[in-house]
């Protein structure tokens, strides 16, 4: 396995940002409304119910157009699991770093973007950090090792479980019942 020294020297976690995180998408596709974290209840039947605001994700997207496409199916899949989907990382609950590694200057700027969260999250404004993408891939265990403020890092391989991950990190049922998000199996997202 690669080692984590091929990174820019400066230590991880005494990276300084620099530039600002940039949510993921554009404006004119701002938020996925109106989803519960829990199952849809029966208030015609006059049942009692405790209505669980939805938690909410945002995601930076760096890198080239395949991690672009990766991250829509990973907001896709977290969107189908009752998460709304937020550009404002202060108003997130998780933040998801879709990082690159092509070149050490993406590697600089994913590591940036990764220390970034984690001051949202030291600050309280985030629960959680989670890691995908090409640094994710690459040096998972150095990462995982070396970088304590992010709670998961996670690769290709293993995205069709972040759902069910994120949901039980931030205590939600693992599970999502079918009948309630049913409705939500297909997202378009078209790019003008």
């Amino acid at each position: 396995m690669p080692c984590i020294h091929s990174l820019p020297a400066t230590s991880l976690s005494g990276i300084v940002s620099r530039t600002p995180l940039r949510a993921h998408g554009r404006s004119d596709r701002r938020r996925f409304c109106g989803l519960s974290a829990t199952a849809t209840p029966d208030i015609a039947n006059g049942a009692d119910v405790d209505i669980v605001a939805p938690k909410k994700v945002s995601m930076v997207s760096l890198g080239c157009p395949k991690n672009t496409v990766d991250g829509e199916v990973m907001l896709g899949d977290l969107f189908r699991s009752g998460f709304e989907i937020v550009d404002d990382h202060e108003d997130a609950d998780a933040i998801v770093v879709n990082t690159c590694s092509f070149v050490e200057e993406a590697k600089t700027e994913s590591l940036e973007a990764i220390m970034q969260a984690a001051q949202l999250k030291a600050d309280g404004k985030a629960q959680r950090v989670i890691v995908t993408g090409c640094l994710a891939q690459r040096y998972s265990e150095d990462l995982a090792e070396q970088l304590p403020e992010a709670d998961m890092v996670m690769g290709f391989q293993n995205y069709s479980t972040l759902p069910r991950h994120l949901r039980g990190m931030l205590g939600l049922s693992p599970e999502v019942d079918p009948d309630t998000y049913s409705q939500q199996s297909r997202t378009q997202v078209c790019c003008t």
